[in-house]
């Protein structure tokens, strides 16, 4: 009998099987330090309402750096700095447009108020005082009253034992056209010594300038103020002459100035 003896095939001779591949991207947690920084980038928003809301700008900025710095020391465990750099250019953005847009709005005030102080100055040589006076009513009131107008419905607001509010406002007007008088004299426009805002109003300080001969009464050289007052959302020439002071000694009125200004937006 023949023993068959082909050898049969192994076991051992089939393919391979296929490793599995185990091995998962490790896990990296989100900053956190990033995300605080996006939070406060998205509230830099508040500068457009108030300045003291550039400490959160820096904050910001200062939180998204270190998010950054610390994302790159440990990236196999930190993720997040999109995050960081969105956090960080929000603040800048912010910041620098609520800026530019209060620098732009003081330039503005100056040069209007700067303006109507002069025109007044040219009033005050050269108009009568009811006309000066009609400038210390509000804009939309002189609208519908002439100089005259306005004069008389001031006198007729006195009452006995009461002061005239039309004397008293016309009291400092006469003495410096009093002054004017005087061969020599001269009054002029020296600027805006000044200016606040105080929510949606804004005050501004214009310093005149009066020189000459002098007299016995009158030194050669003296100052008046003009404390000019209108609304934000009012136009250029709106300014109303709230007072006027003189004599004046110039920078006396800072301490005052001091009890209205803010950051410029109205707080």
């Amino acid at each position: 009998m023949a023993i068959d003896q082909t050898p049969s095939t192994s076991s051992s001779d089939s393919p391979p099987i296929a490793a599995i591949d185990n091995e998962f991207p490790a896990y990296r947690a989100i900053s956190s330090t990033a995300v605080l920084s996006l939070i406060l980038g998205l509230g830099s928003v508040f500068c457009f309402t108030s300045l003291w809301f550039l400490v959160v700008v820096a904050t910001s900025v200062f939180f998204g750096l270190i998010a950054l710095r610390k994302i790159r020391q440990f990236p196999e465990v930190l993720t997040g700095a999109a995050f960081a750099r969105l956090g960080i250019g929000l603040a800048v953005l912010f910041g620098a447009v609520s800026l530019t847009q209060v620098a732009t709005q003081e330039i503005m005030v100056r040069i209007d108020a700067s303006r109507f102080a002069k025109n007044y100055v040219e009033v005050l040589k050269n108009e009568s005082v009811n006309q000066a006076l009609w400038y210390e009513q509000p804009a939309d009131y002189r609208n519908d009253k002439s100089p005259d107008e306005v004069a008389a419905e001031m006198k007729k607001m006195k009452s006995q034992g009461a002061p005239d509010p039309y004397a008293e406002k016309a009291a400092v007007v006469l003495r410096i056209k009093e002054r004017l008088k005087s061969a020599g004299e001269v009054l002029e426009y020296s600027k805006i010594e000044s200016k606040a805002i105080d929510g949606l109003t804004v005050y501004a300080y214009a310093l005149l300038e009066i020189h000459g001969p002098g007299s016995k009464e009158f030194p050669k050289e003296q100052y008046a103020l003009l404390q000019l007052v209108k609304s934000l959302d009012s136009g250029r020439d709106d300014w109303m002459v709230q007072s006027i002071s003189y004599p004046y000694t110039p920078q006396s009125v800072l301490a005052e100035v001091k009890q209205h200004a803010d950051d410029g937006h109205g707080h």
